[in-house]
């Protein structure tokens, strides 16, 4: 009876002491990338480190709580919350990655442009899919935003309706970094018909960059209608989904 009792107690602490290194490394990791953003002169992400120490504190509280109810507010799911860890993380690593050296001046951006642009067509025809490919892809789409920013007189819209997949996401990762208010209704209208779910999760992020620019007071009536059907249309669970709810949100439809 003793040992009986004495089993389920130890199978119940096996896995606490792992989450809690788990949430201990994961906590370090995202404190000290933010303190050496903060060190480190050429760095000037602000944003990064706030998004770091979001995700540096996701583990802990999802550990003390399964979620928080606060009168006049949402209620606050952390699984929700965790769920959204992988959405940021990509956001960082992309700034982060971008912020690297980049071509001498703007006539060999936009070479670097197309060579990027082909090479991401070439991961996606020569790998299969897994998380090491969108990994990768979401380096290439990094680089794509420091370079894309240096090319004069980038004809975005002409690269919206490219039927080049690399180049309609150099149109995403130009103005993802570089919002444009003329070009919302074009952009919205490539990323919900892009065929490729990379492209499109980023093409909605420009949209979303774009949106958070100029405000919701901007965003055309039509680009509205027009995401909402595409969210009625999307899995609940889909992360394209997702960022089409942040920008309904924002404008005040959900």
């Amino acid at each position: 009876m003793g040992e009986g009792e004495r089993r389920p107690r130890s199978g119940d602490a096996g896995p606490w002491p792992r989450r809690r290194i788990v949430a201990l490394l994961v906590t370090c990791a995202g404190v000290g990338a933010a303190v050496l953003h903060v060190l480190a002169p050429d760095l000037r992400i602000d944003g990064i480190v706030v998004m770091l120490l979001a995700i540096a504190a996701v583990p802990w509280l999802g550990e003390l709580f399964r979620s928080i109810e606060v009168p006049g507010f949402a209620r606050i799911e952390f699984q929700d919350i965790e769920r959204r860890i992988d959405d940021v993380q990509r956001t960082a690593n992309a700034a982060l990655a971008g912020d690297g050296d980049g071509p001498d001046d703007d006539g060999a951006a936009w070479d670097t442009v197309r060579k990027l642009a082909a090479e991401y067509v070439n991961v996606r025809l020569q790998e299969v899919g897994s998380a090491a490919r969108t990994q990768r892809m979401d380096r290439i789409f990094a680089r794509l935003v420091r370079a894309a920013q240096r090319v004069p007189d980038f004809d975005v819209e002409g690269l919206l309706a490219s039927q080049d997949a690399g180049l309609r996401l150099a149109a995403y990762a130009r103005l993802y970094a570089l919002p444009e208010q003329e070009a919302l209704g074009p952009l919205v209208d490539a990323a919900i018909a892009d065929p490729l779910a990379f492209n499109q999760y980023w093409g909605l992020r420009a949209v979303e960059s774009c949106v958070a620019d100029r405000g919701a007071a901007h965003v055309p009536l039509g680009a509205v209608r027009r995401l909402r059907e595409f969210r009625a249309s999307t899995p609940a669970d889909n992360d394209r989904g997702k960022v089409a709810d942040r920008i309904l949100a924002e404008t005040g439809e959900r």
